[in-house]
């Protein structure tokens, strides 16, 4: 064997060395990333944005692998305890689902009524309300006749239902406005079908300011506003049993000097 075929032999021998090195080098480093992690599971993670009160479809959902060690207990594997319901607060792309974020879709609870009604889709809605809004539900009628005024109609803006839940917004569509006293007046215009989940009292009274109503508009609350309307509050103006007129002050009575001549007269007569 000549010094250059050795040489050679060498150079294979330190290569077959290096490579042993490197897999023994890349085994123990996986195996300590794996003491490290641990085992994968699955877990149901979003890949689109999510709505508040959205219902949650097959295509916004996709398994994906995270280490057992790095899941929170309640997180859900299953995209099937996800698909149907809906979130309470809006969920960006790859937030992963956890018990106690999804509720059943609202308005099938017992006791409350899913009412669907058409809103004016210039002064009711403005484009601004969604799914998961809560609005005031604002009418304005004609208020009753009182004794003080029997020949005159006055017409009035109360709260009809306040805190009222969007549960889904439709599309503008055309309609033919009637003429009379309804929430859209006469002619044509846009109207937007706007669902609400409500309690049974509730349902009846939107029911009836749609048909009876001279308009019907939405009042939009800020996020987490939960205040109830104060009583007496609600209605504009008041009604005239509930306002208090101010005192008038009378003007004092003035004695006339005939007057109190009459009246010492008979006193100067006895005297005499």
């Amino acid at each position: 064997m000549n010094p250059r075929q050795r040489r050679g032999y060498l150079l294979i021998a330190l290569a077959a060395i290096g490579a042993l090195s490197v897999f023994f080098s890349v085994v123990t480093f996986v195996g300590d990333v794996n003491a490290k992690v641990g085992n994968l599971t699955s877990v149901v993670a979003l890949v689109k944005p999510v709505r508040a009160y959205q219902v949650i479809s097959s295509d916004m959902v996709e398994l994906r692998d995270v280490p057992v060690k790095w899941l929170p207990e309640s997180a859900i594997t299953d995209a099937r305890d996800v698909i149907g319901l809906v979130p309470t607060n809006d969920l960006p792309t790859g937030t992963y689902a956890q018990r106690g974020m999804f509720v059943d879709r609202p308005g099938i609870g017992r006791g409350y009524r899913e009412v669907a009604i058409l809103v004016d889709a210039e002064t009711g809605v403005a484009g601004k309300i969604a799914s998961g809004s809560r609005v005031d539900i604002l009418v304005t009628r004609d208020a009753e006749k009182t004794q003080q005024t029997p020949s005159e109609t006055q017409r009035t803006a109360e709260v009809w239902v306040s805190n009222a839940l969007i549960i889904e917004v439709g599309l503008p569509e055309t309609v033919s406005r009637r003429s009379g006293s309804d929430s859209f007046g006469s002619g044509s215009g846009k109207a937007v079908p706007v669902t609400f989940a409500l309690p049974i009292q509730d349902a009846l009274k939107v029911a009836y300011a749609e048909s009876f109503a001279v308009k019907v508009r939405l009042a939009l609350r800020g996020g987490g506003d939960t205040t109830a309307v104060v009583p007496g509050t609600g209605v504009y103006p008041a009604p005239a049993a509930a306002r208090v007129p101010a005192a008038v002050p009378q003007p004092a009575k003035k004695t006339s000097s005939a007057a109190k001549k009459t009246k010492t007269s008979p006193t100067k007569g006895a005297e005499g």
